[in-house]
């Protein structure tokens, strides 16, 4: 059987989400945390926050790319809509919450 055309991409998003989660676990699980608790996608199939672990390791690989929460309110978007499908992912102004904190924990991070 073939492997569909996205089964690379997925492993290797996985793998960089699994090296950032090794290097800075505290962070990840935050903002896996961040996820969970504004769930922009109201994905109830979700039942704990490393369920978004896939999704944060994409986020984080771009993030340092961000000049502001508009920008990362594009990222979550652009990544929730490349992990399943535009259809599923819903709009833009569903991931304003999640931006505004992920944004706000990232400069923290940056202090620190």
């Amino acid at each position: 059987m073939e492997k569909p055309e996205w089964f690379d991409w997925a492993n290797d998003e996985k793998k960089t989400g699994e090296w950032i989660r090794a290097n800075n676990p505290e962070w990840f699980a935050q903002v896996c945390q961040i996820l969970f608790d504004c769930d922009p996608m109201m994905m109830t199939l979700v039942q704990e926050p490393a369920g978004y672990a896939p999704e944060v390791g994409s986020i984080l690989r771009s993030l340092p790319q961000c000049m502001g929460v508009d920008d990362v309110q594009q990222l979550i978007f652009n990544v929730f809509t490349q992990w399943f499908t535009p259809e599923f992912a819903g709009g833009r102004s569903q991931y304003a919450e999640a931006a505004a904190a992920i944004w706000e924990t990232w400069k923290q991070q940056q202090l620190e």
